[in-house]
């Protein structure tokens, strides 16, 4: 067995032999070594599953061996200083390819946050390009999987090409630029075609030595990468990648036939979760993080397209979410001036379970670290323009009043703990019901660090025993919509006649059993799957019932999902109404397996006596 320990300097000498870590600074190499974890795969084991979470590190294969495989077969194997994981890293989607020790293999981990920002580096971005166009040269038995905009002609898609001659003033083509909406115009040099693009205006006329009046051909302008219009989008998408460039050039022989930019290349039909989070938290308006969000049905339809599991589709458009919220605060800040006191934007319910659907409403808290006029003065400015700017760009207000805008959510961090401490005392239904959105709770935007106040409440919950036998009632108290002899329950009259809310009667009581269970034995995780988890590794759920209604909840947000993207694609406001009659045969059989499922978790609560719940 290798061995487990490295010190520094070995770690720094080991990836300085190898791309893209060669690149970097000696300070920087070090300091990126630094955070280096180092872990031991016996031969066999699985590291990355394909489709399964997606990765939160860089893999580096320091000793032994590291086998790629697509649906079981290999694909390629890696050796030592070859690195894996970056494409799920980087898009934060299921891994591609399973990877698996072929021998007994030890591996660097480099956490997220520090291996994006070498990715994202020109060196970063040519080494992922290479990978990646050499594992698909190797992926044969992947090719009937590619998705549509993969395998889309190129030319079939591009957008006609602006041009501007190189004579003209930078100030000109700027403007023609700007009423066109242009991000990037071709100019012809005698070399080739050229890009002028935002980036280079801003690098050499705003912050450079250049100025508006100067001709375009003054700039220093780079050779555009070129396609050929009847090559595929994966290629184009490989190539640019290659040559760190905005946009690609594409053209029928000698002939321009137009400009594809990075983010279609990444989707030419949907956008990409990374750059639509990227586009959300670079807004220099609220118009702008409004016009970006509106790409998030796009953004629904293409994940499931792909493949990808509903519970990590909604992961992603919580991220979106989280964004979105952040870049809010950020601009709210910018009008407001430096908050009085540390403080923490509280995001509760569902998205705090990072399971945000595309029918989703504001359910959010404020805390901070001191009390006095001043302070309540300022956060209660804060939360309102937060609460009418979220509505803005597109999360609706919620109608039960759950919004850092009302007093009776937003307050001093010890009068939330106070809060919370008496909704476990004194567990009457109503705060019973209070106790179910605001115990679902993370912080993570402002400086105020709230998690070991939640980690230590949570800790304590197992004593509150008449909370918990009260929370028990809610949790068996919404039934499946599902009748005696086994027929889906739907609404008889009404504008949802013929349906059945998919929401209240599949996901909700999911969502309380694994809350009922994870409280019991004093869990602090939050999504509904890992709650599960939790629950049966501690014996208060038997496994069998844990994994029955982990399959029921997978069913229902897929269903529930697929409903609200095909509403989006008709222009219908989402909602989650969805008709049985509507459903394919299997999809029916497993929806009905689902309620079955549930039924069955809820008879176990309902059966145990009163002290021992749950």
């Amino acid at each position: 067995m290798p061995p487990a320990h490295e010190t520094l300097a070995e770690i720094t000498a080991f990836l300085a032999e190898h791309p893209p870590f060669a690149a970097l600074g000696a300070d920087e190499l070090a300091s990126f070594a630094a955070t280096a974890e180092i872990e031991f795969f016996p031969a066999g084991t699985e590291i990355l599953s394909q489709g399964g979470p997606p990765t939160e590190h860089l893999y580096v294969v320091r000793r032994g061996s590291v086998e790629l495989l697509d649906e079981g077969e290999p694909i390629d194997v890696l050796e030592e200083g070859e690195s894996f994981g970056h494409s799920s890293l980087l898009a934060d989607l299921p891994p591609s390819f399973t990877a698996r020790a072929r021998e007994d293999s030890l591996c660097y981990l480099f956490p997220a946050e520090q291996a994006r920002a070498l990715l994202s580096r020109g060196e970063g971005v040519r080494y992922v390009a290479a990978t990646l166009r050499s594992r698909l040269a190797h992926a044969t038995a992947r090719a009937h999987r590619v998705t549509a905009w993969a395998t889309a002609h190129v030319g079939t898609r591009a957008s006609p090409a602006l041009e501007c001659a190189p004579d003209i003033p930078i100030r000109e083509a700027a403007e023609r630029m700007t009423a066109a909406g242009r991000s990037v115009a071709v100019v012809r040099t005698p070399a080739g075609f050229a890009l002028l693009s935002d980036r280079t205006l801003r690098e050499q006329v705003l912050a450079g030595t250049r100025t508006p009046d100067d001709p375009v051909a003054s700039l220093d302008l780079s050779p555009a990468p070129t396609i050929a219009s009847d090559r595929l989008a994966l290629e184009a998408l490989v190539d640019m990648l290659e040559a760190d460039a905005e946009a690609i050039v594409v053209t029928d022989g000698d002939e321009l036939v137009g400009v594809v930019d990075e983010g279609a290349l990444l989707d030419l039909d949907a956008p990409s979760p990374f750059l639509l989070r990227g586009r959300v938290g670079t807004a220099r308006s609220v118009d702008d993080v409004a016009a970006a969000l509106r790409d998030v049905p796009r953004l629904a339809a293409r994940l499931l397209d792909a493949s990808v599991q509903a519970i990590d589709a909604l992961d992603v458009l919580t991220a979106v979410s989280d964004a979105a919220t952040r870049r809010l605060s950020e601009l709210a800040l910018a009008d407001l001036g430096r908050p009085p006191a540390p403080w923490a934007w509280l995001t509760l319910g569902s998205a705090a379970r990072r399971e945000q659907t595309l029918a989703t409403d504001q359910d959010t808290g404020l805390a901070f670290a001191a009390e006095g006029e001043e302070v309540e003065r300022y956060f209660e400015r804060l939360a309102e323009r937060m609460t009418a700017w979220l509505a803005r760009v597109g999360y609706a207000e919620c109608r039960a009043g759950v919004m850092a805008r009302n007093p009776g959510w937003r307050m001093p961090l010890d009068d939330w703990l106070r809060l919370y401490e008496s909704w476990l005392r004194f567990p009457t239904p109503h705060n019973v019901r209070l106790a179910m959105i605001g115990l679902d709770v993370r912080g993570g935007i402002g400086p105020l660090d709230v998690e070991p106040e939640l980690e230590r409440l949570f800790a304590e919950l197992p004593r509150f025993s008449d909370f918990l036998e009260e929370l028990a009632r809610v949790a068996v108290s919404e039934r499946p919509p599902l009748g005696f002899l086994g027929a889906f329950v739907v609404e008889r009259s009404g504008r949802h006649v013929g349906t059945l809310d998919i929401k209240a009667g599949g996901v909700l009581p999911i969502v309380n059993l694994a809350r009922l269970h994870a409280f019991s034995v004093g869990s602090s995780a939050l999504r509904t799957t890992e709650r599960l988890r939790a629950a049966a590794a501690r014996g208060a759920l038997s496994t069998e019932t844990a994994a029955e209604l982990e399959d029921a909840f997978a069913t229902v947000c897929r269903l529930r999902l697929e409903h609200q993207v095909a509403q989006a694609e008709r222009g219908e406001i989402p909602d989650n109404q969805l008709d049985p009659r509507e459903l394919p045969p299997l999809a029916r059989r497993r929806l009905k397996e689902a309620f079955q499922a549930i039924a069955r978790a809820q008879a176990a609560v309902s059966a145990r006596p009163a002290t021992r719940i749950p």
